[in-house]
């Protein structure tokens, strides 16, 4: 066990600490440091109005609005919200740690093919209402939520790529440990690189299928291995 020693230079600054507090409560004799009896001063009218004055002067301008409104286009927020979504209907397939990659790339194509087919529902009626924190209640076109809900879907693609690190990187002597750690990191990128791409491909075959008259829901991840 090491002990370590307090360095002189802090030894000293102590003694110097103490000996001026011991001085500073010994200043019997010096006004500064006593309680004195303050007579009671009084402020004529013209003091009084010259004292407001001052304070007017003094007192901080508060800053008058930009007038700049934010938009649904300033924010994240739609993004935000098809994101939380698909991440809880995943969260509701993949339980108790009992699943592999297959599992949770099925299931996050499956979350974004469920959160498409809401969010055309919502807008046979025309655009859909919403209400954000940021930007309050407004209406968003079909082509504003899909947009929205692409950029969701990566932001999950990137999850993806996170998981599989994850699980590669889990037991060190694995890989950290190895001899040839550059080598395994460039086949962990090409892991990810092939899952991504297999995704992409996954939502593209999706949308495809969307269109066609066959098309039933659910069929996303069964096709999702497809080549």
């Amino acid at each position: 066990m090491k002990i370590f020693q307090t360095p002189s230079y802090d030894r000293f600054c102590l003694f110097e600490m103490e000996r001026k507090s011991k001085d500073f409560r010994g200043m019997d004799d010096n006004v500064a440091y006593k309680n004195k009896q303050i007579d009671n001063v009084e402020i004529s009218n013209e003091g009084r109005r010259a004292l407001r004055e001052k304070l007017r002067e003094v007192k901080p301008k508060v800053e008058e609005p930009i007038g700049y409104e934010l938009t649904i286009q300033d924010t994240n927020e739609v993004e935000w919200e098809h994101y939380t979504s698909m991440r809880e209907y995943s969260g509701l397939t993949l339980k108790d740690g009992k699943y592999n990659l297959e599992d949770v790339m099925k299931s996050m194509m499956d979350a974004y093919e469920t959160r498409y087919n809401y969010i055309v529902k919502e807008h046979e009626n025309g655009e859909r209402r919403i209400s954000y924190d940021l930007t309050g209640e407004n209406s968003l076109t079909l082509d504003e939520d899909l947009a929205g809900l692409d950029r969701a879907y990566n932001k999950r693609l990137a999850n993806l790529a996170g998981y599989i690190v994850c699980q590669q990187t889990n037991d060190g002597s694995k890989f950290f440990q190895t001899t040839n750690m550059k080598k395994n990191t460039a086949e962990q990128k090409e892991y990810i690189d092939t899952a991504v791409s297999m995704m992409e491909k996954a939502q593209k075959r999706f949308l495809e299928m969307r269109e066609e008259p066959k098309y039933t829901a659910g069929i996303a991840k069964s096709r999702m291995t497809e080549e």
